[in-house]
């Protein structure tokens, strides 16, 4: 399924920002280590005004993009705030960065963060089986490998939380989905560990759509793309590629096209102007992001 912006958009964006991005109360607990032996391992905790509805509230791991080198969890602060404040708990993480952060280990680092955020979820009054994952760019491309990756032999954490399956559901904003589809970009090289003719091997382990499979025994967990059409970072076929992968092999996905968008320029509403900002940002691309999580992992409210 491919959905774009059009015209009734406009009434919708209306009442979104008039009711739809105030965060309330949000109660938020700082600076939490994942992993004691690392020093970028950390973790900052949303919770939603109120006390958790009986089971505990869905919840959502943020991680932050940044071409895998760059950034911290204080990108994706907002993002949290806003899912807080539309009843979502929210796990925002930092992970290791190239060259520490090298493949596999920001994936490691992910999947640690999904298996200790399971671990503490009673404390958090999380619903350790309703947990998402949701990046943008790099980060869009952990939370893909996090969703169908997990169960890899490069991708097990030997962190205290231990090994963890995939998640409830999946946002990715502009991810790269298939390393191939890149150039031999510095950032890309670097985090894989070398080119495509020196490690052709890791450029397949890096891609979340290598672990796509028809055959499996069950389903990946259902897949909200988010992608500007005039991505010229992230080519848009990233999203279309992984959508029609996963829907092969049974699961669901939906890709959402942002008309105009780049990586990190979008235009506005009305289409009059560019703002600066990912398409995730923008707030057509919220309402179909709570929408997708309300109907996969439950509404929070």
């Amino acid at each position: 399924m491919t959905f774009t912006r059009s015209a009734p958009w406009l009434l919708v964006l209306t009442l979104w920002t008039q009711v739809g991005t105030g965060c309330g109360d949000v109660e938020k607990i700082v600076g939490v280590s994942y992993d004691d032996r690392q020093g970028r391992t950390e973790l900052d905790v949303y919770l939603p005004a109120g006390a958790a509805p009986a089971g505990g509230w869905p919840a959502v791991l943020a991680i932050h993009g940044g071409g895998w080198r760059s950034f911290d969890r204080r990108s994706m602060a907002d993002a949290a705030e806003r899912l807080a404040g539309a009843g979502y708990a929210v796990v925002n993480i930092d992970y290791r960065l190239v060259p520490a952060g090298q493949y596999p280990v920001a994936v490691q680092d992910s999947l640690c963060a999904l298996a200790f955020a399971r671990a503490n979820a009673d404390e958090w009054g999380i619903d350790s089986a309703r947990i998402a994952t949701f990046g943008y760019s790099a980060g869009g491309h952990l939370a893909s490998m996090v969703g169908v990756a997990s169960a890899g032999a490069r991708h097990q954490p030997d962190c205290a939380a231990g090994v963890t399956g995939p998640p409830a559901a999946v946002v990715s904003g502009a991810g790269p989905e298939d390393m191939w589809l890149f150039p031999e970009a510095t950032a890309v090289v670097e985090f894989i560990g070398g080119g495509k003719d020196e490690v052709p091997e890791l450029w397949d382990a890096a891609s979340p759509i290598t672990y796509v499979d028809p055959a499996a025994a069950t389903p990946p967990p259902p897949f909200l793309f988010v992608h500007g059409e005039e991505d010229w970072f992230v080519d848009l076929e990233h999203s279309l590629d992984m959508r029609d992968a996963l829907v092969a092999a049974g699961g669901q996905a939906e890709v959402f096209t942002i008309p105009g968008g780049g990586h990190v320029i979008n235009r506005d509403a009305a289409g009059g102007r560019y703002d600066f900002g990912t398409s995730t940002d923008t707030a057509e691309a919220w309402l179909v992001i709570i929408d997708f999580l309300d109907r996969t992992i439950g509404g929070g409210r």
